[in-house]
């Protein structure tokens, strides 16, 4: 899979993987459709076998956070998450969304879009989305089937004002909610709003264990700020919350040969549930890359998921940070007119027949 090709889990924690099969053997599946009943089915075989491949850190975490009864959900959710990554079949709706309550962002990270002038430069794409469209969008995924919703994209989502309402909005629609933050804009009523709004994660941005480094990659953030966010909101959750089931997450982006991933991870273990490292892709700027550049395999987002930006443009995926390949707008349709729409179909078959070399800017896409 791509993710365990380029993100790596510093963290592992305990668990009895056989308290899985317990919930397997004892749930009455005759509550499940005919699809997930034959996942069910599958997934207890593999885990009667003792392959429990498909429980990662990120899965744990969920578990442990979250009561039995959800397990069998979610983990027909997480099955289905990695079997349409690999191209067998087409979903009748997207299985997770990647919404943009925001394009602008308070940081210059040199990994990132945000220092491309293009980008900035370009006034249309930069822009908050206004709650009614993040609405619809919202109630047409949660009829539709979707499980998975990320509130990130391009810029920072603590910047668009109604972030509050649209946390609340959210509240008990998907099996898997997050928001990514850079954790600079944290204070004390959006962490309770965060916090009441039943978030499933949170990723806090953050690449480094110390002030220099940390500075040299988020441009413009304070690593004191930062941390004592960070360290504010996971105190207001113990005492406020007890009984939350938020997964607290450290990302950070290896960019830096000198970056210690061991250090990194022995800093922020003990303030935050686990912590990751992905390896940073060469894709700022993304349109001038070379063709060599270009995955050998089709893109890991296409057949799952889907991006909407701030104006309601859907996206393949928020690699293409240019919008490039705009899929056609919600403002203008719905999201499954445009997932099983004819542009969408046609890019999704040339990654499955491996074409991708047909389609700018996938023609020299890492990703």
């Amino acid at each position: 899979m791509w993710k365990s090709k380029h993100m790596k889990f510093l963290t592992t924690t305990e668990f009895d993987r056989k308290s899985i099969l317990v919930e397997f053997e004892n749930f009455d599946n005759t509550k499940l459709d005919v699809g997930d009943k034959e996942i069910f089915e599958k997934l207890k075989i593999k885990f009667k076998q003792k392959d429990y491949s498909i429980i990662s850190e990120q899965e744990i975490q969920f578990l442990q956070k979250n009561p039995k009864e959800s397990w069998i959900g979610y983990l027909i959710h997480r099955w289905k998450f990695s079997y349409y990554e690999n191209y067998k079949e087409f979903p009748d709706f997207p299985l997770y969304l990647i919404l943009e309550p925001i394009s602008i962002c308070n940081l210059k990270c040199p990994f990132c879009h945000q220092v491309d002038e293009k980008f900035l430069k370009n006034k249309s794409q930069l822009g908050m989305m206004g709650f009614e469209l993040f609405k619809k969008i919202i109630d047409e995924s949660q009829s539709g089937g979707t499980k998975a919703i990320t509130l990130t994209c391009r810029g920072e989502p603590t910047m668009n004002p109604e972030i509050g309402r649209m946390l609340e909005y959210c509240k008990n629609k998907f099996i898997e909610f997050k928001m990514n933050t850079n954790a600079t804009m944290l204070n004390e009523k959006l962490i309770h709003q965060i916090l009441d709004s039943n978030l499933t994660d949170i990723v806090f941005s953050v690449d480094s264990y110390y002030k220099e480094e940390f500075e040299s990659l988020r441009v413009g953030a304070n690593f004191e700020k930062v941390l004592e966010n960070i360290k504010k909101f996971v105190e207001i959750k113990e005492k406020n919350y007890p009984d939350s089931r938020i997964v607290t997450r450290i990302s950070g982006v290896k960019m830096l040969d000198e970056q210690d991933p061991e250090k990194f991870k022995e800093f922020w273990e003990n303030i935050v549930d686990f912590v990751v490292m992905v390896n940073a892709l060469p894709k700022w700027d993304l349109y001038s890359n070379s063709k060599e550049e270009m995955s050998k395999s089709p893109c890991h987002y296409l057949g799952r998921s889907l991006s909407i930006y701030f104006d309601g443009s859907v996206i393949p995926c928020d690699m293409d940070y240019q919008g490039v390949l705009n899929m056609g707008n919600v403002k203008d349709n719905t999201i499954k007119e445009i997932w099983q729409g004819t542009k969408y179909k046609e890019l999704f078959n040339s990654h499955k027949n491996n074409e991708r070399g047909k389609h700018f800017p996938c023609d020299r896409c890492p990703a």
